[in-house]
């Protein structure tokens, strides 16, 4: 289930990646301000990858950062209006009105709320396509309505069966519509309860990944900076043979303390 839509949905987020340039360069056309649209590229680069930007973050994060990104454009179409009077189009002739400030604010918040889906979409994907829990929500797919389940042996037959015959005599009426392969209607059906829920409440990061000590070989050290892991093994090794050299000593005897005591040369006058 978790890599079933994720072609499908990859080329929807690549489809909204590039009709949101082209109505970048639209509203550069329109109002031509180099600083403004460096801000909506800026903008536009992280819609598509924003997971690929920082996976600690969170979609609330991300919304937020790109509505920042966004203010400088609504202040100045707001304020100014189109910027130099005339406006410039593809031909470079020019246009024969100048846009009000409605039509340019208008193209903004449509581009915004592109944006907004596009970087929820690219998200939503990237984070259930890369999730390694069971039962992992699907935010851009509602859940299928559940239905009671039921057994027709305990149904009673008082009821007449004109209501089977209506539902035969219909669906004899149509054509037959086939359903889709995988039994859902659609490949996003994104809806704002789950959403807003998790803007509310975002889910916490992913942990690190922990490497196994098993898999990681030493290596040798080329370097004159002292590794920690280098030193912590040397530690224990040096602890583990003083260990194993303890439990060889053996416990000495008086015969072997009286043999240590006497010294080369030595007259034992106790023996006398």
């Amino acid at each position: 289930m978790n890599k079933r839509f994720h072609v499908q949905r990859l080329h929807v987020v690549h489809s909204l990646d590039s009709l949101l340039y082209q109505l970048h360069t639209l509203s550069f056309f329109l109002s031509p301000s180099l600083w403004l649209y460096i801000c909506r590229v800026i903008s536009q680069f992280h819609c598509s990858k924003p997971r690929e930007l920082d996976p600690t973050r969170s979609l609330r994060f991300f919304l937020t950062a790109l509505i920042f990104l966004n203010l400088p454009n609504f202040w100045n179409h707001a304020m100014r209006g189109a910027v130099e009077g005339r406006t410039i189009i593809l031909d470079f002739v020019g246009m024969s009105f100048v846009p009000s400030k409605i039509q340019l604010l208008s193209l903004d918040m449509f581009i915004m709320v592109l944006q907004l889906l596009l970087i929820t979409i690219a998200y939503e994907t990237s984070a259930y396509y890369h999730s390694e829990e069971a039962d992992q929500q699907d935010v851009l797919l509602a859940e299928p309505p559940t239905r009671p389940f039921t057994i027709p042996l305990f149904y009673t037959s008082l009821e007449p069966s004109s209501e089977a015959s209506q539902s035969s005599a219909i669906s004899h009426k149509g054509p037959k519509v086939l359903p889709p392969s995988h039994g859902l209607p659609f490949v996003i059906d994104l809806h704002f309860n789950p959403l807003i829920a998790q803007l509310r409440h975002p889910p916490l990061p992913p942990l690190p990944q922990s490497r196994n000590s098993d898999s990681v070989l030493p290596l040798p050290s080329t370097t004159s900076w002292h590794l920690p892991g280098i030193r912590m093994w040397m530690r224990a090794t040096q602890m583990r043979e003083s260990r194993e050299g303890g439990s060889r000593t053996l416990p000495m005897t008086a015969a072997d303390s009286e043999t240590q005591s006497n010294l080369p040369g030595e007259i034992d006058l106790r023996r006398g």
